[in-house]
């Protein structure tokens, strides 16, 4: 049966609880060891912004006296002004990300502050996104069955559920990006048929500007949209439409850029920009950012492959494992004469026995080829197959929509490598700027996947059983996302142990008597970026993480301890002193 007759309808119980099922599934994976580990040095400072409060205390002056080390908790959470939110928000990433601290803040007022809560409001949005990816496949390509699958691979999309254990922007910002384009594409579909389209040019306006002000390379795919449109689109109707719909997303950017943050923004930009370029020639493994090497044609093409081919969920975690030059090329050949023995299969199928067994014996005899990863190289064979998968549409009328799919899903990772090249430097080519491309990518391969399934004779299930070989990789990679020891996903191949500032401040809550007095470390200053706007000799980022999670009513007497700089202590009236936690080495 065509995949475009089985339209979901809510009526189809079946198709719903499948839904429900993969949702549970997406929920509990992304739920799983959720606050297992501390928060990172980005996380904090999402913690920071979320409360109107720059790290290091750069507005606030008032709590954090250069002449005086004391304080207390309720002078810490006294009240902040707009203009300080303002600050804090522009100070912050270079200006990035404003709608998702309005949001985080509005959220932790109802959870309350914790590394818990603070992370489930991107589990929300991340599960939020399987949904709408189901939703997004069954409206446009008219399955129900694909729309549950590419749901499905979403659920346990390593990216996904990595970045929805961070209390970052992304998942907002994916969830935006796609209601974006579903907007963009409703619009254009209702104004095909001469239908009422007026209010999804609005809702796109309206979304894709949102998503801009969640993150700033969101504007990669609107790029990708516009793109579609010049290749589609002819009606001067539409394009007034579409004109109309991109001013009122860039307006609230410029708005935000003029008045809220972009003399900040441009400044910390021009300054990571000279900082990065730096490290790349001078200090390229020795820098606090990472390894960034110069942007010469080996690194750049080093540095982007991967990125493509964990994008494809059938070769997420090869490359960086399989090693050496000849296993690759017989990788890419064997993948080729998988694409013709599929082929060939199909057109005659009454030798497909045959074929398949010649596949068999083939990828069987490749193990005694390859030196090392002999599955992994099998897979990578699978994967190029799947990819051709993806592009052999024999089963869609709609043509233009898989072009869509296409471009949307290559724009946002080619920007990186154009923007690397502009730059000078390779700092930017990463996964998490190029996951805006997902969404599609995984539509794909769940394209790729029923052209497999609905394909005739047996040669599909010689790639089913490698496939499912795959599928072990993707959980032995979650694993290691839980671990907290992925260097990709995590940044880390060290697992980190739990928030020690939390702890100490638990701790804390349960033996503070009136007259203690808490010390907290406050290591020297040493920063290089402007917007940090440190003000004191000593760093109060320790005393700021630790009275996140202090309460506000209440009277918590602290110092800043510029001896003991690793160190969260008690001190009772008596002068006993009692340690709560040492940070060192645990600042992640």
């Amino acid at each position: 049966m065509p995949l475009s007759q089985t339209t979901f309808t809510y009526q189809n119980k079946h198709v719903y609880y499948w839904l429900i099922a993969i949702l549970i599934l997406a929920a509990s994976l992304r739920l799983y060891r959720l606050d297992a580990h501390g928060i990172f040095f980005d996380e904090k400072a999402t913690m920071m912004v979320s409360q109107g409060m720059v790290q290091n205390g750069g507005n606030q002056h008032d709590v954090f006296n250069p002449q005086k080390y004391v304080f207390t908790n309720q002078e810490f959470w006294q009240p902040q002004t707009f203009s300080e939110y303002l600050e804090a928000m522009r100070r912050s990433d270079i200006g990035n990300s404003p709608f998702y601290y309005a949001i985080l803040h509005s959220w932790v007022s109802i959870t309350g502050i914790s590394d818990f809560t603070a992370r489930l409001l991107s589990v929300l949005f991340s599960v939020l996104t399987v949904w709408l990816i189901f939703i997004f496949v069954n409206h446009f390509l008219q399955s129900s069955r694909l729309a549950l699958t590419a749901a499905a691979l979403a659920a346990i999309e390593p990216f996904f559920v990595a970045y929805s254990q961070q209390a970052r922007n992304y998942s907002l910002t994916f969830f935006l990006t796609l209601s974006a384009t579903y907007c963009f594409l409703r619009a254009l579909e209702a104004d095909n048929k001469r239908q009422p389209s007026l209010r999804w040019f609005l809702f796109y306006g309206l979304v894709a500007g949102l998503s801009i002000l969640s993150h700033f390379l969101a504007a990669t795919v609107c790029l990708a949209h516009g793109i579609y449109a010049l290749v589609t689109v002819r009606s001067l109707r539409t394009w007034a439409a579409l004109i109309g719909a991109g001013a009122l997303a860039v307006s609230g950017l410029a708005t935000w850029i003029i008045w809220g943050g972009g003399d900040w923004t441009l400044r910390s930009l021009n300054h990571q920009q000279a900082v990065y370029l730096e490290c790349a020639f001078k200090r390229p493994y020795n820098n606090p950012y990472g390894i960034i090497l110069p942007a010469t044609f080996k690194n750049v093409f080093d540095k982007s492959l991967p990125i493509f081919t964990d994008l494809w969920i059938y070769s997420n975690g090869l490359i960086g494992t399989l090693e050496g030059r000849k296993n690759a090329i017989m990788a890419i050949l064997i993948g080729l004469g998988l694409i013709f023995a599929f082929r060939f299969s199909q057109k005659n199928r009454e030798k497909s026995i045959l074929i398949s067994a010649i596949t068999a014996i083939t990828m069987g005899s490749s193990a005694f080829f390859y030196s090392n990863h002999k599955i992994g190289f099998s897979i990578a064979s699978v994967a190029i197959l799947m990819f051709f998968l993806a592009f052999n549409q024999t089963t869609f009328k709609n043509k233009n929509l898989i072009w869509f799919l296409i471009i949307t899903a290559i724009i946002p990772s080619a920007f990186l490598i154009f923007n690397a090249a502009r730059s000078g430097h390779t700092y930017g080519l990463t996964q998490r700027y190029s996951g805006f491309s997902f969404p599609y990518v995984i539509i794909l391969a769940s394209i790729a996947l029923w052209q497999l399934i609905q394909s005739k004779g047996i040669f599909k299930y010689l790639v089913i059983n490698i496939l499912l070989l795959q599928s072990a990789l993707i959980t032995r990679t979650l694993r290691s996302i839980y671990d907290d020891m992925s260097l990709k996903y995590n940044y880390r191949i060290d697992p980190r142990l739990p928030n020690p500032h939390f702890a100490a401040a638990q701790k804390a809550r349960e033996i503070y008597e009136k007259g203690d007095t808490l010390l907290i470390g406050a290591p020297r200053n040493v920063y290089d970026n402007p917007m940090d706007g440190a003000f004191m000799d000593h760093s109060v980022t320790d005393a700021q993480y630790f009275n996140l999670y202090l309460p506000k009513d209440g009277i918590f007497v602290q110092r800043l301890d510029t001896i003991n700089v690793d160190k969260i202590s008690l001190k009772k009236a008596s002068g006993q002193l009692i340690e709560l936690t040492d940070l060192k080495g645990k600042r992640y």
